[in-house]
């Protein structure tokens, strides 16, 4: 019987070779740091959302509030529709200071501080003084713009006779960022 010495193989110090299944502390560090951004970014994420959170609110509120009035001044007689949402309280169609008026209150929203009326909501037509006129010039509004439909456009008061009334709905707030303000165009046409 023959003995053979077979000598153990060179230990290898290598990172490929090496037998123990723990890390070094370099892996450790750099892991660490991907972690730490990654955490950094996520906290960002959040605060960026929780200061938005208020922000996204007050639009939602804001854009309710316009919506429920359009609709209110659609569902209105299309006759009285201007006498009962101008500013003037003496042609309220049932007795004077009878109709809602052009301002508005919209919930959950806060007044500015030089706001006569103490609302935050108010309609605008295209008028001269109190005279609802087809001379306006509003681009955004459409005007000038024959509202009457008698094929003319004239600087008379068409109160009484529009076919077409086109209107704002403006919206104007302190909120958690300041000074805020939604805007909507439309228009009420005769049935």
């Amino acid at each position: 019987m023959r003995v053979q010495y077979v000598e153990p193989p060179p230990r290898c110090t290598s990172h490929a070779y090496r037998l123990s299944g723990g890390f070094t502390l370099v892996e450790i560090v750099v892991v660490l740091a991907i972690l730490t951004v990654g955490l950094g970014f996520m906290v960002q994420t959040i605060s960026a959302v929780n200061r938005l959170a208020p922000v996204n609110r007050e639009s939602a509120r804001a854009v309710d509030a316009a919506r429920a009035m359009v609709e209110e001044m659609r569902a209105a007689n299309f006759v009285d529709a201007f006498a009962m949402y101008n500013a003037d309280p003496a042609d309220d169609p049932a007795g004077a200071g009878t109709a809602p008026g052009m301002g508005f209150v919209a919930f959950g929203l806060g007044v500015r501080t030089n706001d006569v009326d103490g609302r935050v909501g108010s309609i605008e037509y295209p008028t001269i003084g109190d005279e609802v006129r087809e001379d306006v010039v509003d681009a955004s509004l459409g005007m000038p713009r024959d509202l009457n439909g008698d094929g003319v456009i004239d600087a008379l008061d068409h109160s009484g006779d529009y076919e077409i009334l086109p209107f704002r709905v403006r919206l104007d707030w302190t909120g958690a960022t300041g000074a805020r303000s939604l805007v909507v165009h439309t228009s009420v046409v005769a049935p």
